[in-house]
């Protein structure tokens, strides 16, 4: 059965980042809530080593993070962002290498999410779904929790700062409504969203790619690092699947 890692990453403290293993059973998606056993700053070394670990130990197909994976390609239609980030709507805008991100406080996210994803990539071997030139390893895939809430037809879940105890049950409800998928009252906000963010990389790892929307345009190296890419979405009639 298909199994992936799903990520909804910080960088300020391990504790903020959420992760949960999603399982394709044949009574439906299981979910198991993973802890990070790491302390001290956070590194793209020491999260992607751990990452490595648990896939192995798990036998997972591929891992889903929730953060930029590369800069913006130097000629698109979108002016200050990925072409992935446009169509995602998302509220951060990775423009050119090393600094153009806008709001300027999404600096410090989007260069240590580039860092780890050019970790798993260029030194461990992951693939990004669109990279046709390396090989048939794990994948790796961008998600966006807040695109993915959307894309399954719910309201998304807010802000981790504004979200209250009730928004939490009931954006649980309302997955399990659309998805099937019971959820433990004790999950936290990044938990929640690394499972909804996990979704589409589930069904590509089960080989449900009508059940997939990848949004954006295929990643490239340009100049040493990763360019555009795509962001992991459900498909818009994902949600009963």
């Amino acid at each position: 059965m298909p199994r992936i890692i799903s990520v909804d990453l910080a960088y300020k403290h391990y504790r903020d980042v959420g992760v949960a293993l999603l399982e394709a059973t044949p009574n439906g998606t299981a979910v198991t809530l993973l802890d990070i056993p790491l302390t001290g700053p956070p590194s793209p070394e020491a999260l992607s080593d751990w990452l490595i670990t648990i896939a192995a130990q798990h036998a997972a197909d591929g891992l889903c993070i929730d953060g930029p994976l590369g800069w913006k390609g130097p000629d698109t239609d979108a002016v200050h962002s990925r072409v992935s980030e446009k169509i995602a709507r998302a509220p951060g805008k990775t423009g050119l290498p090393p600094d153009g991100v806008k709001p300027r406080g999404y600096l410090a996210f989007t260069q240590f999410s580039i860092a780890l994803f050019e970790r798993l990539t260029m030194h461990e071997g992951f693939v990004l779904p669109g990279d046709e030139t390396r090989g048939d390893g794990l994948f790796v895939t961008e998600t966006f929790p807040t695109a993915a809430w959307r894309a399954l037809g719910l309201s998304a879940l807010p802000g981790k700062a504004t979200t209250k105890p009730a928004d939490m049950v009931a954006a649980r409800e309302r997955l399990a409504i659309a998805t099937g998928i019971a959820l433990p009252a004790h999950i936290t906000h990044d938990q929640l969203q690394s499972v909804v963010g996990g979704m589409a990389g589930l069904r590509w790892a089960g080989g449900e790619r009508d059940l997939v929307h990848l949004a954006g345009l295929p990643p490239f190296r340009l100049d040493g690092c990763w360019r555009e890419g795509y962001i992991m979405l459900p498909a818009p009639d994902a949600a009963s699947a």
